[in-house]
Formats: structure tokens, C-alpha cells, sequence
């Protein structure tokens, strides 16, 4: 990457705004297209639309389990990637690999949807980004299918980028240099342009990061940009761009099982120590909105978006002790592979607020229309070589004799959907949300290795429906019913055996209460759910080329989070996740698995947090992490450890707008394993790391 990107793109971010407050905290402002245009007291406050509605509901009107993480709780929490955001959310879990990317599990279910801004938007790269270019991160519970077509049971994530908005903003300064020599910067500034008419944002990073493992380092470089235009008082446009890109050299793609167990003595060696082993990727996403309207009830929306990605990887990256040779683990997989993906979509809305009956009642209706195009390169992972366990040389990619990849399949998937939901006001305390939405799919699957086509429609109706009730000012209870569609695998990668598979069936019931307690210093959200998903894929006991769409998987479980500020210097936060997951019909290579639990799911998850402020300029914080044991495999003959990890943090505001802080993550040096990317190694979890870092707002 040249540095010349993040120079300049600095900058620019530095001589955006002429109008600038000084200022140790900022009060955020959601003002994107589909966002409730108010300030936000809270985390809840921050919900966007396109997360449980597009009707811009607060998080209280929305009869669903949500979560919001702010802006300002990912920088005060030391957050460096989104995999560290989100599992600090109810029964998150989850890892960042090579493969994985950010595989996270949630009601039983991996892995769950991303969204960016609303919008579903394909492949990893933008995930990769540093989370600080998020005004906040959104999560569902269960399955969107009913907002987003296609959905993961388990839940979805809906990435918010920063906005622009009307008004004086700090000039935002942040560098951290942590353990391995690693380093991020973040510059990023915003406000009015033009008085009335146009305000604009602008945030760059970039990072150096080194790990544990020997010779693994990444080099993400991002930039987001946002201008807010109003040319008349009833009409507002915006244009949001994101553009990131990232190398990463020698990535970790986990730890051997020797004697199958992981070794301790391995947790710095890196077997994917090719000379010309990395991963590097590069992907845009445009959005832009224009809003009319058009009346104090009517309103007019208009969606484009657009996204392009290209991600690339050349390595080795499966490792298992040598058969015949002690002492020396084998690699085989050597993968030199690619995808190359481009979303276009258009989405229009009309939203009507008017009364039915002399009652309450908004109703949004809309169109979204979209194509997705993808290829994918591939060499077949042939190839392999052996290398001594301890001291393994650094060789070429050749060593293992691996052909380079070609083009081996293409894939197109043409939707259009159309979607209304309406909010009722049955009384002041008492709503009714119910929601659906048509999809239509067309799939086109080029199988240039099989020299096969196929093509595939699907047709599909979902829906919900739920009452919320505010039995007091401050406590609301609500219930809800869902469905839902999803693959069976991921539609873009299904075999060609698999491709005349229909749909699996969702179905979900919910019911829970959020409300804020003692004088708004407090607040509590509990849920209950049981999810059902049918028609889950499983090969032929007899004919292993043949699947079919038969299995079943449920989960019920109970989520709790709350918070509490004893006192204006003290915040407490805390949640834990009970997760009951099994296979009701299940068969794996004739195996038949009814009764046990799916691969990473783990029973309990909990977080604790604390920030104290000792003084006006001494911060000091403390965050627990615990995530229960799992199995590594469906037929639940391998159990991974649960573990617990604690971070400890410190930060002093030297002057007004300029903090200087330090923080140690891991601060026992757990030994532990995330999970596994194949069957005969194991993600080895980052150990304890020190950061030194600076936050200044001028």
C-alpha cells in the first residue's frame, strides 16, 4: 500500500472544517438517510433503521430483542476490530481467522448477516476496517429475512457508518502503539460546509499490526466520507462512500494438534511462514439517498447503492503432524484463491403517518431491486510439503508444487422484493407492529470446472407480527413472531448437487421486556425465544453425492443485559446469554446426530464491565469477557474449553480534548483456542498485549 493514501487523506480530514469545538466527549447525532433525526441519550437511543424496521422505531418501539454499540462505547472499550465489538453483546461469540473472517455465533446459529447502513452487503473486506469509522453498530436478534430477504437465523449485524450533520465537530486526533510493534491512527472531523445547505465528514485510519505469531502482520488503510445536502427545506440528499483496503503477510491459519492437543511451546510458531505467503483486499461501497418531504406526513425515499470487492489469498493453510516422519508436520492446502464480488441495488420507500380510525398509525411500503455478480478463482488446494516443528524454514509458495488458480465458477443472483410494515397505536400504552415482505430470486450458477449451469428461482414470503405494551412510563413488554428464509449452505457456493435444494424454514417466537430504571439510571432488557430452522442440508447415508433438504435444528434460550450508574462517576454494564441449541434431525456421513449440539455453540456467555471516573481527569476501566465450552464438530466428539479474560484500562486528560491512556487485554495470559479452521489445527487466541494510546478532540 502506498502511504501517499493516508497522507493525504489526512489532510483533507484536517482542513475539512473551519468550525471546530473543543471537546473530551461528543454527543453523537444519527442523521443518516433511515435514521431517526434526534439526539441520543443513550445506546438504545442510536438504533438506525433497517436494523428491526425501516419505520425509524426506537429501540423500545421495535417488539424484537436489539443491541446497539455507540461510537463513543468502541473507543472507550479499546475496540479494534468488530469481532471485539460484538462480542461484547448478549450471547455473542465468535473469531477472526483467515477463513472464518468474523464468524460469529448467536442463537445457535453461525453465522449471522452483516448489513451496511440497511444494506446487505457481500463478502468480509469492509469487516476488516477499524471499527472506529462505525457511529454505531446495530444488532437483531433472530431472524431479518423479514427486512432483508435471505437472512441468518441467528441474528444480524448492521454496520452504521459515520454521518455528516449540521453544526460545529471536534477535529478527532486517536494513535495507539500496542504490543509487536503495532500502530493505529484514526483523523477524522466534520460540520457545517455551507450554513443550511451542506455539512460533510470525513475519517481515516490506518494501521500496522503485528501478533503472537511470528511473521503475521496486517496493514488495513480505510477512509469514509459523508456529505449531507439540503438544497430546499423539504428535500435532503446524501452521499456516503467507504473505501478500504488491507495486506496482510503471513496471516495465522491456526496451530497443529499434536497428540491431539494443542501445544503451548507452539503458540508464537506460524506454519503458514512462506516467503510470498498474504492475503490482500480491496473493496468500495457507495450509498446515496435523496429523502422528500413532502408533507408533515408524507415522505418520499430513494435509495442507490452500490459495492465492489475483490479479496485474494496465498497460502498454505492446513497443517498436521507428517505420517511417517516424527518430529515434522505436513502442509497441504496451498491455496491461491480469489473472489471477486459487485453488488448494484436500488430501494424506494414511501412512509405515511396519518391516523386509521382516529388511532396512531405508521405505514412504510416499498421496492428494492438488486444484482449481485461473483467469481471465484480457485487452484483446488492441491499440493503440500513437510517442514521440521520447531525451526521450520521459510520456503516459496512453489514448495508446494501447487498449480495457480483459474476461474471456477460464476455466479449472478437477480432480486427484487417488495415490503410494507405498519405500526398501530392501540391505545398510548399499547402498539401492534406487523411487517412482511415478497422476495424473488433468480440464481445463476456457471460451474466451469463441471462444465455445468444451473438456474434457479425462489419465491418466498416473510412476515411479522408483534405487540409492544408500556406497562409503565419506563418499563415496555412485547412479544413477537417471526419466519424466515436461508440457504442451506451459502447460495454462493452450494455444489451442484445442492443447487435444486429449496430454502431452509425459520420460524421464531419472542417475548421479553426493556425498560430503564431509578430515575433513568438504570436500564434492563431480558428475552426468551425458541427458533426453529428446517430443511437443513445432509448428504445420502447410501449416495454421498446426493442431498437432501431434511434436517432440523432448534434453540431456545434467555438473554439478559442491563446497566446501572450508582453514582455520576461509576458505570456498571453486564449481560449473559443462555443458549439451549440441538439437532432434532440430523445425519452426517450416515451418522445420525438428533439430540446433539451444532459446532461453536456455547451454553453461557457473559460480560461484565466497569468505568470509573476517580477524578475530573483519571478514567480507570475494567472489562470481563467469559464464553462457556463448545464442540469443534457436530458429532460432538471434541470439546473445546470455555475461557475467561479480563482487560484493565487507565486514561488521564492531560488538557482539555487531549487524553493519554494505557490498557493491557488478557491481563492473565489465558492460554485458550477460538476454534478450529480445519479439523486437525486450532485457532490459537491472542495472550496478554499492552497498549499505550492518545485521544485528542480540538
Amino acid at each position: 500500500m502506498k502511504s501517499s493514501f493516508s497522507i493525504a487523506a489526512v489532510a483533507i480530514a484536517a482542513s475539512l472544517s473551519s468550525n471546530v469545538l473543543a471537546a473530551a466527549e461528543e454527543t453523537l447525532l444519527v442523521t443518516g438517510s433511515e435514521a431517526r433525526h434526534s439526539p441520543a441519550v443513550s445506546d438504545a437511543a442510536l438504533l438506525a433503521a433497517g436494523t428491526g424496521s425501516r419505520l425509524g422505531l426506537s429501540d423500545k418501539e421495535i417488539p424484537r430483542h436489539t443491541e446497539t454499540i455507540s461510537q463513543n462505547n468502541i473507543i472507550t472499550m479499546g475496540k479494534r476490530t468488530l469481532t471485539e465489538v460484538v462480542e461484547s453483546a448478549p450471547g455473542m461469540s465468535g473469531a477472526t481467522s483467515p477463513t472464518l473472517s468474523n464468524s460469529v455465533s448467536l442463537r445457535g446459529f453461525t453465522p449471522v448477516s452483516w448489513l451496511y447502513d440497511g444494506v446487505t452487503v457481500p463478502g468480509s473486506t469492509l469487516q476488516g476496517g477499524d471499527p472506529v469509522h462505525y457511529q454505531s453498530i446495530d444488532v437483531l436478534y433472530g431472524t431479518g429475512s423479514v427486512i432483508n430477504g435471505l437472512s441468518s437465523a441467528g441474528g444480524s449485524i448492521n454496520l452504521i457508518p459515520r454521518q455528516a450533520s449540521f453544526g460545529p465537530h471536534p477535529i478527532e486526533l486517536d494513535y495507539g502503539w500496542s504490543s509487536f510493534a503495532s500502530h493505529r491512527v484514526h483523523v477524522g472531523t466534520g460540520g457545517t460546509l455551507v450554513d443550511k445547505l451542506a455539512a460533510g465528514r470525513l475519517d481515516v485510519s490506518a494501521s500496522s499490526t503485528g501478533s503472537q505469531v511470528e511473521g503475521e502482520r496486517q496493514r488495513p488503510q480505510r477512509m469514509t466520507g459523508s456529505l449531507l445536502l439540503t438544497p430546499t427545506d423539504n428535500t435532503m440528499l446524501t452521499f456516503n462512500i467507504d473505501r478500504m483496503m488491507s495486506d496482510t503477510h503471513n496471516p495465522y491459519f491456526g496451530t497443529p494438534l499434536i497428540d491431539g492437543k494443542t501445544k503451548k511451546r507452539l503458540r508464537h510458531t506460524n506454519f503458514n511462514n512462506l516467503e510470498d505467503a498474504w492475503i490482500r483486499s480491496q473493496a468500495t461501497s457507495i450509498q446515496a439517498t435523496q429523502s422528500w418531504f413532502a408533507s408533515s406526513e408524507l415522505t418520499f425515499e430513494n435509495k442507490l447503492y452500490y459495492y465492489s470487492g475483490f479479496r485474494e489469498w496465498h497460502n498454505a493453510e492446513r497443517y498436521y503432524p507428517a505420517a511417517s516422519r516424527p518430529g515434522y508436520i505436513t502442509r497441504d492446502s496451498f491455496g491461491d484463491i480469489a473472489h471477486d464480488d459487485k453488488l448494484t441495488g436500488n430501494r424506494t420507500t414511501v412512509t405515511l403517518d396519518k391516523p386509521v380510525g382516529g388511532l396512531d398509525n405508521r405505514v412504510i411500503a416499498g421496492m428494492d431491486l438488486s444484482q449481485r455478480e461473483f467469481a471465484y478463482y480457485s487452484n483446488g488446494f492441491a499440493g503440500e510439503d513437510s517442514v521440521p516443528v520447531i525451526n521450520s524454514p521459510k520456503t516459496p509458495f512453489s514448495s508446494g508444487n501447487a498449480p495457480r488458480r483459474a476461474l471456477t465458477r460464476q455466479v449472478t443472483q437477480n432480486q427484487y422484493a417488495l415490503f410494507v410494515e405498519d405500526k398501530l397505536n392501540m391505545t398510548d400504552a399499547i402498539a401492534v407492529l406487523a411487517q412482511a415482505r415478497y422476495s424473488n430470486l433468480e440464481m445463476k450458477w456457471n460451474f466451469r470446472q463441471q462444465n455445468q449451469a444451473d438456474y434457479r428461482s425462489y419465491d418466498f414470503i416473510t412476515l411479522a407480527v408483534g405487540p409492544t405494551w408500556d406497562i409503565t412510563d419506563d418499563i415496555t413488554v412485547y412479544a413477537n413472531y417471526a419466519t424466515g428464509k436461508e440457504p442451506g449452505n451459502d447460495i454462493f457456493f452450494i455444489s451442484p448437487a445442492q443447487t435444486s435444494l429449496p430454502l431452509t424454514n425459520v420460524q421464531q417466537y419472542e417475548a421479553g421486556v426493556k425498560g430503564t430504571f431509578w430515575h433513568q439510571r438504570g436500564e434492563v432488557k431480558l428475552a426468551v425465544y425458541d427458533l426453529q430452522k428446517k430443511n437443513l442440508y445432509q448428504q445420502d447415508a447410501l449416495q454421498t453425492d446426493i442431498w437432501n433438504a431434511v434436517g432440523k435444528q432448534t434453540s431456545r434460550g434467555v438473554e439478559l443485559s442491563g446497566s446501572i450508574q450508582p453514582w455520576d462517576s461509576l458505570t456498571l454494564a453486564g449481560n449473559a446469554a443462555y443458549t439451549h441449541a440441538r439437532f432434532d434431525a440430523y445425519q452426517q456421513g450416515g451418522q445420525d446426530l438428533a439430540g446433539n449440539t451444532p459446532r461453536y455453540v456455547p451454553q453461557w456467555t457473559a460480560n461484565l464491565s466497569a468505568r470509573y471516573r476517580a477524578t475530573q481527569q483519571l478514567g480507570l476501566g475494567a472489562q470481563l469477557h467469559y464464553v462457556g465450552s463448545s464442540y469443534n464438530n457436530d458429532t460432538n466428539s471434541d470439546r473445546m474449553a470455555g475461557y475467561t479474560t479480563i482487560d484493565l484500562s487507565a486514561d488521564y486528560e492531560v488538557l482539555p480534548g487531549m487524553t493519554l491512556g494505557t490498557r493491557v487485554r488478557n491481563l492473565t495470559d489465558r492460554f485458550y483456542s477460538w476454534q478450529r479452521t480445519y479439523a486437525t489445527q486450532e485457532l490459537i487466541a491472542p495472550g496478554r498485549t499492552y497498549e499505550a494510546f492518545v485521544n485528542i478532540r480540538i
